[in-house]
């Protein structure tokens, strides 16, 4: 929600007008593109569905010859919206609720009508779901209009609803067939939804600049590296984006044809890194007639180094951490297939600023990720591709909806702290490596590679976190059962004890009791017979207090009568049953004698859980028993208020490394659950139990989730502070 208004009233023509003037152009170029390269996606869909291409055959053929059609009638579409929205207000688009009867209602229609209208649907659903957060900051602006506009999140033109319903129209124009037309909608879903990111993002951007930020909470700052602690100082040094590319990206550098990736800023502090790398290294190269790349040259280097050998790749990776001078050297060698020894290679200041900055990039990524060795080198085939992107599209850098930047996210997530283990994780890595090899052979200049290879591993990966977070909910029902369980019985524990407070009772009578009695009580109320165990303890009591006072052998069977459905109830066999009740006899009726000669019994373990419960390999009982002498109150804090969703790593006691996310937090305990990628539980811990865990460096703070955006953050602590690397 804003909290800073504009200086004046926004009317609504002008926040329209404004939103009209950023969006209508890119939005028809973008479809017409995904119009334009939609025939292949289809016949693709049709052999993977395994259909018959017999019935779509003429749509496909009259596709091309139809296109102009299917553009006017998106066009056409859009433009009334932006002309009802300039009116005051604008209806959201429903099927069935269209206020003309260009579309036929609420009323029977074919089945290829109905599988059109689903993939409409369905590619708004798409829309929303992709771009969710810059759909959520657009949607901010709304509130700043006058109160004679009504526009809603669902009525803007700029909806996910309201351009599937174009996309529909467009489609409808052109007066295809049905099964066409769904088969068109369906595929849009993949390749119109790529490209609607970075316009959402230059939409919001125009209207930062022109009506200012929404809210007064000032320039992003960079995230802590350490969980906090007491005695740390509160930060607020901008973030890398803030700091080198907030303000450089407001200036004009459309004018300019070779306009740079990087803001001067950050150029400067590469070339001063590469310097001090160079004097350190007594690596200064002697000067010298040198052939200097130019940058058509670099990409045709990096293209040669793309499409190299595994060998080739496998020397640039031989050292993770130290991969950005392999990596140029690389480029200096594939230089020789244009006639240029490599000692006589040189490349603009500026362009090599962009191969340090993406090598960096890499070696931290390799470094804040868990890992294989494979994974790695899999990986690592990307490090030519994304420096072509980055010496051509300053965008990777300051759009995370960056189509490049997307699927190396998705691919590093995909295969951080992923072993390997079972099938379903075996799979995802071999469809990570199929991608990288597809983009490998395919990439040349042209990023829709990255968006096609994208949409395709996100299809999959999709399915494989459906898997995982049906894990993860099975898991956090048995957990909550769990908790609810041991709530239930701390409840009737204490129940007990105020019941047995003041009583005199029997000290080998209490300790069963105490052992038993509340275990009994959760099975009653559990067998919807809540009273069964309180009218149990009632009669118990009773005959106690009888036995006491007659010293009576009858006295103290018929007491012990009462005990009976709570042993049975336990689940034991009857001779063990028997066995436990003649040694409680002995101890009641002869206390002496039977101290002397008799066993003493073995109560079930009580159901609270002791204090000292440790983490198996996570946290030991004297390091929990040590720890909790000294909890950092500033920790406390912290993790009491960790959300949902939140990352942290944890180090076992053979250093491994895995990161969790916080998957569930108990309603009863405040207990919470981790789980990794996979949707396995790593750990179930208290508060408590965390601060002692990061007080030991078994936790610590996760990467940010954009690995792309942690890893620029490490690249530019790394530049700002060489001696910290």
């Amino acid at each position: 929600m804003p909290t800073t208004p504009p200086p004046l009233p926004t009317t609504g023509n002008q926040l329209v007008a404004l939103l009209h003037e950023a969006m209508q152009s890119p939005l028809e170029a973008a479809f017409a593109d995904v119009v334009d390269g939609l025939r292949q996606p289809m016949l693709d869909r049709l052999e993977r569905m395994e259909l018959d291409r017999g019935p779509y055959l003429e749509g496909l053929l009259a596709l091309k010859d139809r296109r102009e059609a299917i553009l006017r009638g998106f066009r056409e579409d859009m433009t009334s919206a932006w002309r009802i929205a300039a009116d005051g207000e604008a209806a959201a688009v429903r099927f069935g609720e269209e206020p003309t009867s260009s579309v036929s209602g609420l009323g029977l229609v074919e089945e290829d009508e109905l599988d059109v209208r689903l993939a409409t649907e369905h590619l708004a659903e798409a829309i929303s779901r992709e771009w969710q957060s810059e759909l959520l900051r657009l949607n901010g602006y709304l509130t700043w209009l006058d109160m004679g506009v009504r526009l809603t999140p669902d009525s803007a033109p700029y909806s996910p609803s309201r351009i599937a319903m174009a996309v529909y129209r467009g489609f409808a124009a052109a007066s295809l067939p049905g099964n066409v037309r769904a088969l068109a909608v369906q595929c849009c879903a993949r390749e119109f939804v790529e490209v609607l990111g970075p316009i959402y993002e230059n939409l919001h951007a125009r209207l930062v600049r022109r009506l200012g930020p929404q809210d007064s909470t000032g320039p992003r700052v960079r995230r802590a590296q350490a969980i906090p602690s007491s005695g740390d100082e509160a930060s607020s040094e901008p973030d890398w984006m803030t700091r080198f590319f907030v303000e450089w990206d407001h200036e004009d550098h459309e004018t300019a044809a070779d306009a740079a990736t990087l803001p001067p800023a950050l150029h400067q502090l590469l070339e001063e890194s590469r310097h001090q790398r160079a004097r350190e290294q007594g690596m200064a190269r002697a000067a010298g007639a040198r052939t200097s790349l130019s940058q058509r040259e670099l990409i045709v280097a990096l293209t040669l180094l793309q499409i190299a050998s595994p060998e080739v790749h496998a020397e640039v990776l031989a050292n993770p951490r130290r991969l950005q001078a392999a990596f140029k050297q690389q480029i200096f060698l594939q230089a020789a297939q244009l006639g240029v020894a490599p000692e006589a290679v040189a490349i603009s200041e500026a362009d090599e600023n962009v191969v340090d900055l993406v090598g960096m990039l890499f070696e931290v990524i390799f470094r804040e990720s868990h890992l294989g060795e494979e994974q790695v080198h899999v990986l690592g085939r990307l490090m030519a591709p994304m420096t072509k992107v980055a010496l051509q599209d300053r965008k990777l850098f300051l759009q995370a909806s960056h189509s490049a930047r997307r699927l190396l996210n998705l691919l590093v997530e995909a295969c951080d702290g992923n072993p390997g283990e079972n099938d379903a994780q075996r799979l995802l890595l071999e469809k990570v490596k199929d991608t990288v090899q597809r983009l490998v052979a395919d990439f040349d200049e042209s990023q829709s590679v990255f968006r096609a290879a994208r949409s395709d591993f996100n299809d999959f990966y999709v399915h494989y976190r459906a898997e995982a977070e049906k894990v993860e909910q099975a898991l956090a029902a048995e957990q909550q059962a769990r908790d609810a369980e041991a709530d239930l019985l701390a409840g009737f524990a204490a129940s007990l004890d105020a019941r047995l407070q003041g009583a005199d009772m029997p000290a080998p009578m209490r300790d069963v009791l105490l052992a038993g009695w509340p275990a009994y009580a959760a099975r009653m109320q559990a067998l919807n017979k809540p009273q069964a165990a309180p009218m149990m303890l009632d009669g118990l009591l009773r005959a106690v207090d009888d036995a006491q006072v007659r010293q009576d052998v009858r006295a103290w069977h018929a007491a012990l009568d009462w005990l009976q459905p709570m042993w049975m109830a336990s689940g034991q066999a009857r001779p063990a049953i028997a066995a436990l009740r003649e040694q409680l006899f002995s101890r009641l009726v002869a206390p002496h004698e039977a101290a002397e000669h008799a066993a003493p019994p073995q109560p079930v373990a009580p159901a609270t859980p002791a204090p000292t419960t440790v983490l198996p390999g996570l946290l030991e009982a004297q390091e929990w028993m040590e720890g909790l002498q000294h909890l950092d109150p500033v920790m406390t804090a912290y993790f009491q208020g960790l959300r949902e969703g939140s990352w942290l790593d944890f180090v076992d006691k053979d250093n491994r490394v895995q990161a969790g996310r916080l998957s569930w937090i108990s309603p009863f305990s405040r207990r919470m659950m981790f789980v990794n990628r996979a949707g396995a539980r790593i750990c179930v811990a208290s508060v408590q139990e965390l601060v002692v865990m990061a007080q030991l460096g078994r936790v610590r703070m996760h990467r940010d989730e954009d690995a792309f955006y942690s890893a620029m953050q490490g690249v530019v602590d790394r530049l700002v502070t060489p001696d910290a690397d």
